[in-house]
């Protein structure tokens, strides 16, 4: 709030929402919304990529220090166009299933999410829904509880470009 009370011309926001309740982000993003109306120079650091992909102009991808992409959202999602995301919400999976899966010739990557008792794999592919056969086998006798096969988004582009499998508080 203080930043905001000399009506600065160029604002710096180091990760903004982080550590915020839903409403005072959606509110601060509302605030940053409106500044940007008023042609105010905004350069915002985030991790939360549907944060970049609703208020961000230009973006610019970082990995280990070097900026390894950038451009519009549109630009970057255009990156993975030709990808799908297959979500497959599985229970008990352990290193040796993603190892398996990031180790077929038709999967780009795969990021495991830990959400409790379960876990969901996002894997990127070119096959879309033509995937889901050969990954489903190779999960053995896995217990697997939803499959979905979506659009990339930025958050996907963003991992095509670092260019590895990642973890999301996976014990793995």
């Amino acid at each position: 709030a203080r930043t905001l009370l000399h009506e600065p011309e160029v604002l710096f926001l180091d990760e903004p929402t982080m550590g915020l309740d839903p409403v005072g982000a959606r509110d601060l993003r509302e605030i940053i919304q409106r500044l940007h109306s008023e042609r105010k120079t905004i350069l915002l650091t985030t991790h939360y990529m549907f944060e970049a992909d609703a208020l961000c102009q230009r973006i610019a991808i970082l990995n280990e220090g070097r900026i390894v992409a950038q451009g519009t959202p549109e630009e970057l999602k255009g990156s993975v166009s030709d990808l799908s995301v297959v979500e497959l919400e599985v229970f008990g999976a352990e290193k040796q299933h993603v190892d398996r899966l990031s180790a077929l010739d038709f999967v780009d990557s795969v990021v495991v999410e830990s959400q409790e008792l379960r876990q969901v794999l996002r894997v990127q592919t070119k096959l879309g829904d033509r995937a889901v056969p050969e990954l489903l086998a190779s999960l053995d006798n896995l217990h697997v509880g939803r499959v979905s096969v979506r659009e990339a988004r930025l958050e996907d582009a963003y991992v095509h470009l670092v260019g590895r499998t990642e973890s999301a508080g996976s014990s793995f």
